[in-house]
Order: structure tokens, then sequence, then C-alpha cells
């Protein structure tokens, strides 16, 4: 490995889970990097009312993976964290990770990363804003964007107009907090983990809101977090684990339309023994197979809706004022309006006409990197079907191995091709939603992307394990970094 100071320096935008995750990691290869973050604290959307205003954790908030396959491949949870860890659990987890591994140093808190544009000589040059509105210009050999993606709330456009409350599930504390729904009639528009969550809060006989009533576009498939006593990702591969013989045959010689249909029969028939089909509770009906959307994970819908504590309704149609009519030309009187309707994909501190999500569309090699900016990674840019953590994790790595020049990108036009081939794989799995174009299978996503990053080792020890990126700037502040002399895991 190269000494410090020929190795690129990193900005890292963001220290939420994700952005946690990659400064260890840049520290384990002993890559020197600064990370920012808006906020007072770490842990991004885990922080409950985090300061940085891009936190989605509303007080009850729940992971829906189990705690095995969200932890760390290097730091275990404490035996007294439960089975679906809480967004207390989970911070106080990050909390104790950032400490052990010592990556506070180089972490600037309170300070937003206003602009980023790259240089002629392949360089990135980043402004920063303190919270008193201090500007400083750094330059950095390379950008990791971990800014996250559900912190730009996304509101459909209906016809009319409504009086009464409307917020969006982003800005949703609690029954009583931004505003206090007991008692009231309350619209829960959205079919997604968060609509879910809520409704079922709100729906807690003479505790929470009057009347709830759950707003559907369209069926999805609905999990229960265990399946008898077992959790419903248990047998899902974790993403920092190696691939096992049976999962290196079955993906080299059974077709992926048959493995696909016959996970499909498997989940519906595990689907239709454990909870029954949607219409069973009033709900609609998927019109997909199970794998072309990403589904909803409940505990507690199918009790609420058999119990009558939440009214299943279609799509809304036209609000009127304090009312709200829905598809099926039914019309109710409605206090309030909690639109659980997704996120743009956004970046604020990129001009659009060089970085941006159209239609939350942003197609990328190995969901890593664009091929015309092999400076420039976007860290957990996906919608898992598991936890982002181990994702992020390992994206990680992969990047770390490409600035030690360990791992070299394939040339820019095989890049480009893999990375279309790739994306239109995806969204022909899906269902055309801005919900799903960045959507991922997690153990197939991680199975490509270990193949491309053995094949990108070959390349670099055959280039003699140089860095491609080019470094001849100055560091630019912060803390020096030292190796990690256990090196890599990989």
């Amino acid at each position: 490995m190269t000494s410090d100071n020929q190795l690129p320096k990193t900005c890292i935008i963001g220290a939420g889970t994700s952005g946690v995750i990659c400064a260890k990691v840049m520290k384990q290869y002993g890559l020197p990097y600064d990370c920012f973050e808006m906020g007072s604290g770490i842990g991004g959307l885990w922080r409950f009312k985090n300061d940085n205003g891009a936190s989605t954790c509303y007080r009850s908030l729940h992971i829906n993976t189990g705690k095995p396959l969200m932890v760390l491949s290097d730091f275990p949870f404490a035996d007294n964290v439960p089975e679906y860890p809480s967004h207390t659990h989970i911070l106080e987890y990050f909390e104790s990770y950032a400490d052990h591994f010592d990556v506070r140093r180089n972490i600037t808190f309170r300070t937003r990363v206003a602009r980023v544009e790259k240089q002629n000589d392949e360089s990135w040059l980043v402004e920063l804003e303190t919270g008193d509105g201090t500007r400083e210009t750094r330059h950095y050999d390379a950008v990791v964007v971990a800014n996250g993606h559900h912190w730009d709330p996304r509101i459909p456009d209906y016809p009319g107009e409504f009086d009464g409350i409307q917020i969006h599930s982003h800005h949703y504390v609690d029954t009583q907090d931004p505003h206090d729904l007991k008692d009231k009639n309350v619209v829960v528009v959205g079919m997604g983990n968060s609509a879910m969550d809520i409704a079922c809060e709100l729906a807690h006989y003479g505790q929470g809101a009057k009347k709830v009533f759950l707003s559907q576009r369209s069926g999805v498939w609905i999990l229960p977090k265990l399946l008898g006593n077992t959790p419903q990702d248990a047998f899902l591969r974790h993403p920092m684990a190696e691939p096992t013989i049976w999962e290196h045959f079955r993906r080299k010689f059974i077709p992926r339309s048959l493995r696909l249909k016959f996970s499909d029969a498997l989940a519906r028939t595990i689907l239709k023994m454990s909870v029954g089909s949607p219409s069973r509770v009033g709900l609609k009906d998927p019109e997909c197979q199970p794998h072309e959307r990403h589904p909803t994970i409940s505990q507690e819908i199918h009790t609420r809706l058999i119990h009558g504590d939440i009214t299943p309704k279609p799509n809304v149609k036209m609000l009127k004022g304090r009312q709200v009519e829905f598809a099926d030309g039914t019309v109710e009187d409605v206090d309030a309006i909690i639109w659980c309707t997704g996120y743009n994909i956004t970046f604020p501190f990129f001009d659009e006409s060089f970085i941006a999500a159209p239609n939350n569309s942003i197609p990328l090699w190995q969901r890593i990197w664009d091929p015309e900016h092999p400076g420039l990674m976007f860290l957990a840019l996906v919608q898992p079907l598991c936890a982002m953590m181990p994702i992020a994790e390992l994206q990680s790595h992969v990047m770390a191995s490409f600035l030690t020049g360990q791992f070299h990108l394939p040339a820019p036009e095989q890049m480009r091709q893999e990375m279309i081939k790739y994306d239109q794989m995806m969204k022909d799995l899906y269902v055309n939603s801005p919900s799903y174009t960045i959507q991922i299978d997690c153990p197939e996503y991680t199975y490509f992307l270990r193949q491309a990053w053995s094949a990108g080792k070959k390349r670099a020890r055959a280039a003699g394990n140089m860095p491609q990126l080019p470094v001849g700037l100055p560091p630019a502040g912060g803390g020096s970094m030292s190796a990690d002399p256990t090196g890599p895991a990989t």
C-alpha cells in the first residue's frame, strides 16, 4: 500500500449511519478523509428529532429488519438489544461504533456542504457553510455522497383543496406532535412501512384518532415480521457474508426467470397460510408478483383491520375543503391527511445540469459510480430488501479498495454498458413508479458487486495496485489518519 500522502483524500457528505460506516472503513484502509454533517450528531434518520432536519424518525419507529441481518460485520449488537431494534437502540449502536473505531475526530458537525464542483484536473471543489453562515472552500481528490434519500418529501397533486391539517410522514412524530390528532378523522395515504406504522398507531381504539382511513392506490404484499417463530428475513444471506457454493450454482445454472417463478410461488403460499389475502381484510390484492415491488412489513396491520380500527379506502380522487372523495365515490369528513408517499432523490450541492435524478432515476455502475466521474461515489443510494447498514459497509470496502489502488474500474464504455443493462433489468423487474427506481434485491446485488470487486482486484494487480485517481493536491485540512495494521476485511 502506498503512503498517506500518495493516497486520495476524500470528502464524505453526511454522518448518518452510512457516512459513519464509510468513515470507519476509510480509516481502516489508511485513507485520509473529512466527513461533514449538518446536524450536531451522527445517526442521520435514526437520530430522533435530529437537528439537521433530515430525519424521518417518529417516536415509535422500529426497524423492519431483524438485527442478525442489519448488524455490521465486525461490531456485534449488545445482548440486550431486541430482535427488531427501536431507533434508540440503533442510534446507541452507532454511537458505540463511532467511539470504538474512533471516527469522530474527522467528522465536522454543524457544517453544510453547500456546493460541489468537479475541476479540470479531476479534483473536487467543496464549499462548506457553518451554522453561523461562515463559508470555506476546500479541494478533495474524491467525494462520497452519503446524504441519504429519505429527507425530501414527495407529495402527490390531487384536484381540489384541503382545508384541514396536512403533513408528510417525514414530519410525523406521534399522535400529538406536530398536531394533536386525538379524536380526529385522519386519512393516511400510502401503503409503505411508514403508512402502516402510523395508521396502526393512530388506530389504537380510544387512544388515538377517532377514525383512521387508509388510502391505497394499488395493492401491495404485506409481510408480518414473524412467520411463526421465524423472522421473515431469517434465510437471507447477510450482505457482508460470502456467497455459498449453492448460491454460485443456482445463479450460474438456474435461469433467473425460473428462480423468480419459484420464489414468487413460495412467497404467495407462505403469505396465504400466515395472513391470508389482502382482500380478506378489505385491502386491494396486488396485481403484480411478489418480486415486482418492495413488500410492506407490518405485524399489526391485519389486527387493526379485522378489529375495524382502520377503514381501508381506494385512492384519493378529490380534495373538498374538509372532505375527501375517494376513487369509489365515497366521501368522508376529514380533519387531517398524512401523506406517506415517499421521497425525492435530491442533491442540493450539485448543479442539476451536472448530476440529478429526474423522476428519481439515476443509473449508476454497481449503484456507486457514474462512468464519467470516477472520483465521485454514491453510498447507500439504493432501496434494499434488507437493512441498509451492511450494504453501505460492503460498498465502502469497494470504494476504499478503489481509492487505495487495490481495485480498478473497468473502462468507461464498459461501465456505461453494464450500468444501462443493470438499470433496465431492475426497472423491468419492478413496477413503474418513482418509488422503485433504485430498488435492489440484496443477495443478488451483493453477489454482482462481489463479482465486480473480484474482477477489479485482478485488473489492479495487473497494473501494480496503483490508484487510478490523479492525486496532486495537498491535503485539504482535517486530521491525519493512520492505517489499521489488520488491513481491510475482504
